[in-house]
């Protein structure tokens, strides 16, 4: 089931709905693998009032047999809620494989078995044929290092947790993380590994060295910024927000600082 403020991940399917305070915000993608899911998800808005029909909506695509793009799949939700959030009527398709259009899911490729690889498939708990659900609080070792980067959980659960090397490599990189520390960068444009706590603390202590040594590309008006902290910022943001923190609180921390 999808709930507000918990991540859903029934591959390929990646929904996250946030709460804000005056409407919420649904995260989605189509990827095989959590991590892939939370590098490229993109987000719409959508009428507090709304909440129930959008859900209703989500339970429903997860339990066809087809898997859309993300290209389709965002047309297809952009269907269902309008510019300003509010919930459309005459466009939205009925899930049901013997009545839909020929406008959305009756023109997407049926969807791919289910992995028996246990780094692509990650942790599920069941609660149905045919919904399957991320519950990583309960992974082992998780809750120990889901603010550590790859490097330092990898170290933790070989050291700490006695885990032999090579389930370690392997349950770190199911946790989203590379054994290595580093934050690689995928094929598509743009796109990072998870961000953990650490790394986001370290991007916004770099932000303030740069503020306080009165970076130019930072406090120049006339010049261009820098194109790595502007890059930087950008993702800050998006951290931010799904960390549920406003604009403001992100310029708090920077003056405390």
């Amino acid at each position: 089931m999808i709930n507000i403020n918990e991540e859903y991940f029934n591959s390929p399917y990646y929904f996250l709905i946030r709460e804000k305070i005056d409407k919420y915000s649904l995260y989605f993608s189509i990827n095989n693998t959590l991590s892939e899911a939370r590098d490229n998800d993109e987000v719409i808005h959508f009428d507090k009032k709304n909440i129930k029909k959008v859900k209703n909506h989500l339970n429903k695509i997860v339990k066809t047999k087809r898997k859309p793009t993300n290209k389709k799949l965002k047309k297809e939700l952009e269907e269902l809620v309008d510019d300003d959030g509010s919930m459309l009527t005459s466009k939205i398709p009925i899930l049901n494989n013997t009545q839909h259009t020929h406008r959305t899911l009756d023109q997407i490729v049926p969807a791919t078995r289910q992995t028996n690889d246990p780094v692509t498939r990650g942790y599920r708990t069941y609660y149905g044929e045919g919904i399957e659900e991320i519950d990583m609080s309960n992974a082992f070792g998780y809750e120990e290092t889901k603010n550590m980067d790859g490097k330092k959980t990898y170290k933790y659960l070989v050291d700490k947790l006695d885990v032999e090397p090579d389930e370690a490599k392997q349950r770190t990189k199911e946790f989203g993380k590379d054994p290595s520390g580093k934050i690689t960068k995928k094929k598509k444009k743009g796109s990072i590994d998870k961000m953990t706590l650490s790394e986001f603390n370290k991007m916004v202590e770099d932000l303030v060295i740069a503020k306080k040594n009165g970076d130019s590309d930072l406090q120049s008006k006339k010049d261009e910024p820098n194109p790595i902290i502007k890059k930087n910022i950008k993702m800050l943001k998006s951290q931010a927000e799904k960390n549920g923190l406003s604009i403001n609180d992100l310029i708090k921390m920077l003056k405390s600082e």
